[in-house]
């Protein structure tokens, strides 16, 4: 049996998020990709606020396709942008939350980065 998923309360999921998210905007290497792509990051992280509720506890109101949505923006989905997206998502995690969250979460992004990855490769007919 799975240990339990540590209950992370909303408004610390949506710290994490502000925060995190804060930090691509400034980075030099992936941040000119988030910033040209997104106008109203309020909306943005409202819905990655959902995104990361949804794969933790369930239904949250979430029902986006992420694939399809970042389709468009392949070509700046690099090994290097991934492993900078992962870089930064690790180290707001481990600062904001317990180690055990943070570890969940860590996890979680790994395998979406690896499923993003996969998913723009066979599409793009790589």
């Amino acid at each position: 049996m799975q240990p339990p998923i540590p209950r992370i309360p909303d408004e610390t999921l949506r710290k994490l998020i502000a925060v995190f998210y804060a930090r691509v905007r400034k980075d030099p290497l992936i941040g000119p990709v988030f910033n040209a792509s997104i106008s109203d990051w309020n909306a943005h992280q409202d819905t990655l606020f959902h995104f990361w509720a949804s794969l933790l506890y369930g239904n949250t109101g979430y029902n986006g396709r992420p694939v399809p949505a970042h389709f468009k923006h392949r070509e700046h989905m690099t090994p290097e942008a991934f492993t900078r997206w992962l870089t930064l998502w690790r180290q707001t995690t481990t600062e904001l939350l317990t180690p055990e969250a943070a570890a969940l979460l860590q996890n979680r992004a790994e395998c979406i980065g690896n499923s993003f990855q996969r998913a723009m490769s066979f599409q793009s007919g790589v």
